[in-house]
């Protein structure tokens, strides 16, 4: 433990979420339950944890002594609270509460624990813990029994304002319910106090807590549907986005006029069925709003627990989650922050594309639990979904272990898997000329990344298991004393229908098992995905735009349209003007309509090939007609021939070219048939090249300063090395450049 996180531990184990009640409320059964445990228990009770924390700082490496005395005294506080155990805890399994000495003792531990974060600043060993706020004890009536010291250096701030715009830390939630009882816990309760602010009907600009009409007023929550839809557009007008909405399922004390009913469904229109569904109704109402669609909804229930018509409620219905309102409100709000971080509507993750799609947020959920430690994990989805690349640019790093050991088993023939997984010793068999180490042993400490394991031979499978269950690796060959442990987290993943290949047994059912369900992550196809769509074409875009191989094609528009600013992308974002400086990709409507019709089979692979096309031949068109356009439009035409789309379109093929089993470019683009998208880029490519070299005479320094700014050796040889994979030959190329030019002259 470094010193940098001595303070942070501290203040975690202790007094982070350690609940201080008022002198003399009564706590509820609840209430004192969670109170107790945090208190005294074995494990994790503050009383405990003090004693045991202490120790381990003063023997970590980096103690600095100067601490002593600061930590002396919360482990003397705490010493001195424990010594009234066992009073405390039977007076708070009466339902009463603690006495106001004792309050005072907690509150005093809360302050050493201060100091001790403080003493952190002052020898520099801590440089970077968050600000302290003013205290909460105002409110929680210690204003004149605690000292000024205390007063601020509270550890439970409460905010000004709840219509101050939040910290970036904060959440900012919408409670939605017809009695005060939720928000009035929420609101008294120091976590919710530290991580959320609230939006509210009300235009005061003071603190709900500090507010003297606070115990009648209505306006802290919204009561019914019509209110919800209030404060959401509230908010929206003042430029506060609302993170969650919080709502319970039954409304009792709501009037009758007041209720949302569902006129399609005649088996909800029950007044008390109405009444204990009315939580949800509310929910897919709120769903028809476009600019609260993807706000994540938090049902206080068990799902278990849900009314009957509730399923049917909830067909189609994304977005909603479901808390257990008996957990603790700590658990509580960390349920929440988790629910609105996975509710994010676009995020890129160290090159990955999550979007804002129900199906991936649920799969992300299960890969940031599942990364943690050695579990086995099963990666499904259809080709081209991205499993390999999320086992690289997010469980990789997520799992902080190293190395990543990568085999695709379709590639490597059946005889040799057992060898590449195992390794041999010399002998072993006819070729093993020496010892190998197989990629198990390889991947000690690490990840072991299976691709498409439904290749599988069933004799592989079944050592896969026995590895798997004993981690226990022994090379081919190699007598069996000779066999070690080692700590592998192994990845799998296929295209295959695993359960189909079990039922007709090429799979095993015990390896099956190992994976499923449990340890199953499902990658969604990109046509179940259409909400991401034109998110994740903004950002491929732009990642093929700044690749290396498309750098001397962006250049040379750059340089034609005097633009050097970003490239914008329109897809659905109607840029009508373009700052002066600024150039833009632009997809017509035809296109995008393609795009979200399009049924894409290939999946995230397909679409990246496609818009890879697309962009080369639009850059292609404007340094042909040397046009000094801004804008970089993508012809549909030629996106419908690559999409094989055409057919269904009143447009016959042969307007634009196109054969029934292959690619071909539309009319006035002469490159001739090709075979497949890697075909059709090079052919691309090959006539690009071919028409610089020929606009620069053949001089391959004037074609380096025209491609990438340097005319250096180094950048020539490249540009010469390119040409001969593209089947370029410079000596009839140059032949024919001086013949020309020679023809020319005469």
């Amino acid at each position: 433990m470094n010193p940098n996180e001595m303070a942070r531990r501290l203040r975690h184990d202790l007094i982070k979420h350690l609940d201080i009640p008022a002198p003399g409320a009564p706590l509820s059964d609840a209430a004192a339950q969670v109170l107790a445990r945090r208190l005294f228990d074995s494990g994790t009770g503050m009383c405990k944890t003090a004693s045991i924390l202490g120790f381990k700082l003063r023997h970590d490496p980096d103690w600095e002594p100067i601490l002593d005395d600061k930590l002396d005294r919360v482990e003397a506080l705490c010493a001195k609270f424990e010594t009234n155990r066992d009073d405390i805890v039977v007076r708070l399994k009466t339902g009463k509460s603690l006495t106001n000495d004792e309050i005072q003792q907690l509150h005093d531990i809360v302050a050493a624990v201060e100091d001790f974060e403080t003493e952190c600043k002052r020898i520099s060993i801590v440089d970077d813990m968050p600000n302290l706020e003013e205290s909460a004890f105002d409110f929680f009536g210690f204003g004149s029994n605690i000292s000024k010291k205390t007063e601020h250096n509270s550890a439970f701030p409460i905010q000004s304002s709840p219509h101050d715009s939040p910290s970036p830390e904060k959440l900012h939630v919408l409670v939605v319910d017809d009695h005060l009882m939720l928000i009035d816990r929420l609101q008294a309760n120091v976590s919710f106090i530290r991580r959320f602010t609230w939006a509210t009907l009300c235009d005061r600009q003071i603190s709900c807590l500090a507010c003297n009409a606070r115990e009648s007023c209505p306006l802290r929550r919204a009561r019914n549907a019509h209110e919800a839809i209030e404060a959401l557009q509230r908010s929206k007008r003042q430029n506060r986005k609302i993170d969650a909405i919080l709502m319970d399922i039954r409304f009792d004390a709501l009037p009758p006029e007041e209720l949302l009913s569902l006129s399609e469904d005649p088996s909800l229109q029950s007044p008390e069925r109405i009444k204990s569904l009315q939580g949800l109704i509310i929910a897919r109402y709120l769903r028809q709003f476009p600019d609260f669609a993807r706000i994540p909804i938090v049902l206080m229930t068990d799902k278990s627990r849900l009314p009957d018509g509730a399923n049917s409620l909830l067909q189609n219905m994304s977005g909603l989650q479901f808390v257990d309102d008996e957990d603790s409100l700590d658990a509580l709000a960390a349920r929440i922050e988790s629910i609105v971080k996975l509710g994010r509507e676009v995020r890129v993750e160290q090159g990955y594309f999550w979007g804002a799609s129900q199906s991936i947020r649920s799969a992300r959920q299960q890969i940031e639990i599942m990364s943690q430690g050695p579990r086995t994990m099963l990666i499904t989805g259809p080709s081209g979904s991205g499993k390999s690349s999320l086992v690289e640019k997010i469980i990789y790093p997520m799992s902080k272990r190293s190395p990543l050991v990568t085999l695709d088993l379709s590639a490597v023939p059946e005889t040799l898997i057992e060898s590449e997984l195992f390794g041999h010793v010399k002998g072993a068999y006819s070729g093993a000329s020496s010892d190998r180490m197989g990629l198990i042993e390889e991947a000690d400490g690490g990840i072991l990344f299976l691709d498409e394991i439904g290749n599988l031979s069933p004799e592989i499978q079944q050592k896969l298991l026995i590895f798997l269950q004993d981690k226990v690796v022994r090379r081919v060959g190699a007598p069996f004393q000779s066999a070690r442990r080692v700590d592998v987290k192994v990845i799998v993943a296929t295209c295959h229908d695993l359960d189909k290949d079990v039922k007709e047994g090429r799979f095993r059912f015990d390896l099956y098992m190992r994976f499923a369900p449990a340890m199953r992550i499902e990658l969604p196809p990109l046509r179940d995905r259409r909400i991401d769509l034109p998110d994740f074409v903004e950002m491929l875009v732009h990642k093929t735009l700044n690749s290396s191989d498309m750098k001397p094609y962006l250049d040379s528009f750059k340089e034609r349209s005097h633009t050097q600013g970003n490239i914008r992308v329109d897809f659905n974002r109607n840029y009508d003007k373009l700052p002066d400086n600024c150039a833009c990709v632009r997809f017509k409507p035809a296109t995008r309509e393609l795009f979200m019709s399009y049924n894409w089979p290939g999946n995230t692979r397909e679409l990246e090939s496609i818009l890879d096309m697309l962009l080369l031949k639009a850059l292609y068109d404007l340094y042909v007609a040397h046009s000094p356009s801004r804008i970089i439009e993508i012809d549909p035409y030629y996106a419908l021939t690559l999409l094989g789309e055409i057919e269904k379109t009143s447009i016959a093929p042969q307007a634009i070219g196109i054969q029934n089993s292959v690619v071909q470019a539309p009319q006035g683009f002469d490159i001739g048939v090709c075979a497949d998208f890697a075909q059709l880029r090079q052919t691309l490519e090959r006539r690009y090249l071919s028409m610089i070299y020929e606009s620069c005479n053949g001089d391959l320094a004037q074609m380096g300063a025209k491609l990438f700014g340097n005319d250096g050796d180094d950048v020539k040889h490249k540009i010469a090395i390119r040409m001969n994979q593209l089947g370029l030959s410079l000596r009839q190329m140059k032949k024919r450049v001086h013949n020309a030019i020679s023809h020319d002259r005469e």
